[in-house]
């Protein structure tokens, strides 16, 4: 990598190519899709300062404290562009929205998404995606006896091609369906799931033996298809602590892995786009964004005999934990 170095003081001048107002204004320029990392000096070492920044061509400025500081060009790397650490005491909303419907996911779900404070708890470093048994009613009479939360990153993080990386311990409960996937954010080949869905991880209630991972495309319901995978946890389960859940996407593949070993790999010829037949990489080309949710019966539960009524009173909340979320892109 090359380095550009910035000295930040109250009386120092600008290296070439970059201004500097006294103190602590910072502006370099950029490349187009070259990314760029901001760094200080911490006694003798150099730490990066937030995320790394894709260039478009225009001048980034920060404002930072007085000291010294370097911008790098990483090159044949991750890089890390966005994350949440789960570290304050409440969901960063500017990360994350919470959604509130009554009809869960179109599966025969049993759930009510809600966005009471008590389905969705940051405490700790955690995040606490809670089902707990309470049956709520909307205006237009639609009741579920189950209530939970689901959290998207839709305008907020949304990414073509990355590292997904996602630390959490899952639920074990019957009927009770924890998820990490990603869809399209403008859709631009169509309704679901025409524009793409991505399952990073799917548990099914108690089988948390294993995770699950899929691929939904082709055309609009009802011609759409998918492609999914179960990977067996070779030690602890996935709710006996936490793992790390990995997903790789590029143009030509796409990789899932948990605490570093490979779950399964996809190739572009293993998908299509019904509306772009001619694009071997469609629907998977665009922007898509997060999604964390835990939903309660449905469809993903049909050719077993889980079913959430089964479970005590006891069991609830049944809690969806997430240690952290981190977005990496490669540096070409």
């Amino acid at each position: 990598m090359s380095y550009l170095l910035i000295y930040l003081a109250m009386l120092l001048t600008a290296e070439p190519e970059l201004a500097v107002k006294p103190a602590v204004e910072l502006t370099y320029r950029t490349e187009p899709g070259r990314f760029y990392q901001l760094q200080s000096r911490q006694g003798d070492e150099w730490r990066d300062v937030g995320y790394a920044v894709k260039g478009t061509g225009t001048a980034v400025t920060g404002r930072h404290p007085a000291g010294e500081y370097r911008v790098t060009t990483p090159s044949h790397q991750w890089v890390q562009v966005w994350s949440d650490e789960f570290d304050g005491s409440d969901l960063d909303y500017a990360k994350w929205e919470k959604e509130e419907n009554n009809y869960g996911g179109g599966n025969f779900e049993r759930q009510a998404y809600r966005t009471d404070p008590k389905y969705c708890v940051v405490q700790d470093g955690l995040l606490n995606i809670n089902v707990y048994r309470d049956a709520h009613t909307t205006s237009d009479g639609k009741t579920q006896p189950y209530s939970s939360a689901r959290i998207r990153s839709q305008k907020r993080g949304e990414w073509q091609y990355g590292r997904f990386e996602i630390r959490a311990k899952m639920p074990q409960g019957e009927g009770i369906w924890p998820a990490v996937w990603m869809l399209p954010t403008e859709s631009k080949y169509g309704g679901w799931a025409a524009g793409g869905e991505i399952d990073i991880i799917e548990s099914r209630g108690s089988a948390v033996h294993e995770t699950t991972g899929a691929l939904h495309f082709g055309g609009p319901w009802p011609r759409n298809t998918y492609v999914a995978h179960a990977f067996t946890l070779p030690k602890n389960n996935a709710a006996d602590g936490f793992h790390v859940y990995t997903l790789e996407w590029n143009r030509d593949e796409i990789k899932w892995s948990v605490d570093g070993d490979l779950c399964k790999r996809r190739t572009k010829d293993e998908w299509f786009s019904e509306a772009a037949k001619q694009n071997a990489s469609a629907p998977f080309d665009q922007p898509f964004h997060l999604i964390l949710n835990v939903a309660v019966d449905g469809r993903f539960f049909e050719k077993t005999t889980q079913r959430a009524d089964d479970l005590p009173a006891s069991a609830f909340p049944q809690t969806l934990q997430v240690d952290y979320v981190r977005v990496y892109q490669w540096a070409e």
